[in-house]
C-alpha cells in the first residue's frame, strides 16, 4: 500500500510540474522567462503574457486569486498588481 501511495504522489507532482511549465513556455523571450522565474519564486503560478509591449502578465497569487501584474521593463520589479475579480480584493 505504501508503494502505491508513493507512486500516486510522484505522478501528481509530475503532472503539477508539467502543467505549470506549459504556461511558462508560452512566455515569448528570455527577458520574460526570467520575470516568470522571479514570479514563481515569489509564489505566483500559471503565469501568462497579456501584453508584451506594456509588460503586463496575468497569474494566480499564493491565495489563488487571479491578478494582473505590470512589471518595470529594466528593474523587473512589480509596479502594479490588481485583482482580476473584484470579489478577490
Amino acid at each position: 500500500m505504501t508503494y502505491f501511495t508513493s507512486a500516486l504522489t510522484g505522478v501528481a507532482m509530475f503532472c503539477a510540474m508539467s502543467a505549470s511549465a506549459s504556461t511558462v513556455q508560452d512566455v515569448p523571450n528570455q527577458y520574460f522567462d526570467s520575470i516568470a522565474a522571479k514570479l514563481i519564486m515569489a509564489g505566483y503560478r500559471d503565469i501568462q503574457m497579456v501584453d508584451q509591449n506594456a509588460y503586463k502578465l496575468s497569474a494566480f497569487d499564493r491565495d489563488g486569486s487571479e491578478v494582473l501584474i505590470v512589471m518595470h521593463p529594466s528593474s523587473r520589479q512589480i509596479l502594479r498588481q490588481s485583482f482580476v475579480h473584484s470579489s478577490d480584493e
